[in-house]
Formats: structure tokens, sequence, C-alpha cells
């Protein structure tokens, strides 16, 4: 059933999203305020279901194990982003039905983020995604791609889930691996590569949901209307 959605993920990861009710957040400084509206939207448009209560999910899974084709249609993915953002509505605030993310902030046990090369240089030698993103860094940050390089490849320790402001699922630092496991996943943030301007940004993640299930993106995110938004993502590894 996974692969399934993940191909579905990708058609709906760009529609609908205005439909999702907004989660109002204090923050001030600009690196906390795009953490908080970057870690909500992949909460509950990146990361599958998995925000979602039990009960909803099995809405979801039930439809899709009667239907008679294996590629989704557009009608599937209509009715998936319409049902997501139905139960996102009724589960908005309802702290007790929040699903559990852990957020990580250390190294200690070599979480993925992207997968990224450690040069530039490899970088853009590297297959098209790689290529794209080198483009995407020069866009972004010209006079120094190399220390956008690593700020994609370095975890952030500058916000920790405590701070974090969320409506529809809990976040919580992150204990042991196998503990982690038990909820419905682990999160793990990059560094922010921002522009001149800073009114977009990039930014790498990994999400780990078990020992063979998670995947890891680079988002380039774009400031409109006050809040971030991901206006892209490319997708590097998956498990």
């Amino acid at each position: 059933m996974r692969p399934f959605f993940c191909v579905l993920l990708v058609f709906c990861s760009a529609c609908g999203s205005n439909d999702f009710r907004l989660c109002p957040t204090t923050h001030t400084d600009p690196t906390k305020q795009l953490y908080n509206d970057v870690v909500i939207e992949l909460i509950e448009q990146r990361l599958h279901d998995a925000f979602l209560p039990r009960e909803d999910r099995q809405v979801i899974w039930q439809h899709f194990a009667t239907i008679d084709h294996l590629e989704p249609t557009a009608t599937d993915s209509l009715w998936y982003q319409a049902q997501k953002v139905h139960f996102q509505h009724q589960l908005y605030q309802d702290t007790a039905r929040f699903q559990t993310f852990y957020l990580r902030t250390t190294d200690a046990y070599k979480t993925q983020l992207a997968d990224l090369p450690t040069q530039f240089t490899s970088l853009q030698a590297g297959p098209k995604v790689l290529a794209r993103l080198a483009a995407l860094i020069t866009a972004l940050a010209p006079q120094s791609p190399q220390a956008a390089l690593d700020s994609l490849n370095t975890i952030q320790r500058h916000m920790q889930a405590q701070e974090f402001q969320l409506c529809t699922a809990k976040l919580l630092p992150s204990p042991a691996a196998q503990q982690a496991h038990e909820a419905a996943g682990t999160v793990t943030l990059s560094s922010i590569v921002f522009n001149a301007h800073q009114d977009q940004a990039l930014l790498a993640y990994g999400w780990q949901c078990g020992a063979r299930c998670g995947f890891g993106e680079v988002l380039w995110i774009e400031k409109v209307n006050g809040r971030w938004h991901i206006k892209q993502a490319e997708g590097l590894w998956i498990a």
C-alpha cells in the first residue's frame, strides 16, 4: 500500500494547499518562523497520512483498497486531497487525538538529511536531480555555493521541539532510536540557506518512520503573504 501513496502524494503536493486551515504562529525570529511554517506543511501535506488518527487513515486505506486500478487517477487525487483537508479541519486543536512526531537535533545516530554530496563540484557533476539542486543553490546563494551546501548537510540546532507551534500534531525531542519508531516518525531538519532578500530559501530534511520507511528531500521554500510555503521538493532517497 505504501508505494501507491508515494505516487499519490506527488500528485497532491501542489494542489489545494490553501484549503488546509493555517495554524497561527507568534514567532518574530525569521528563522524560527520558517522552521515552524515548514514543519506544519511537511506534517500535514508531505509525510503521507502519518499525522491523522488511525480511524481517519483507515477511511483512506479502505477507499483505495476497493478501487479497480493500480495507478492513481486525477479523481483519486482530488478525493484524497479533499479527504485530508476534511480530516485536518476535524483534527485542528483536538490535542487528545494528536499523533506524536519527534524532532532530531543531534547527529548521534548519523541520521540522513537529503544524503547530498559534501562538495559542490560533485553536486554539479551529479545526476539530473543533483544538477537541478546545484542550479538552485547558485541562484539563491551565488556568492557562497559551497557554504550553502554545507548548511544543507548540517543538522539544525537553532529551534527545539518545544518551540514549535502546531495545531494538528505533537512534536517532542527525539528519544532513543528504538522508541522513536513507535510514533509517527522522526523529522530531521538542516540549516537554512536564505537568498539575499530572505523571501526564498532552501532546506533539507529527512523523515524516518521505521527501519525501512522514510525519505529525504531538499525543499525550495518561498514566503507568501507573510507565511513560508514549499514551492518545490526534490527527493533524494526513499526507504
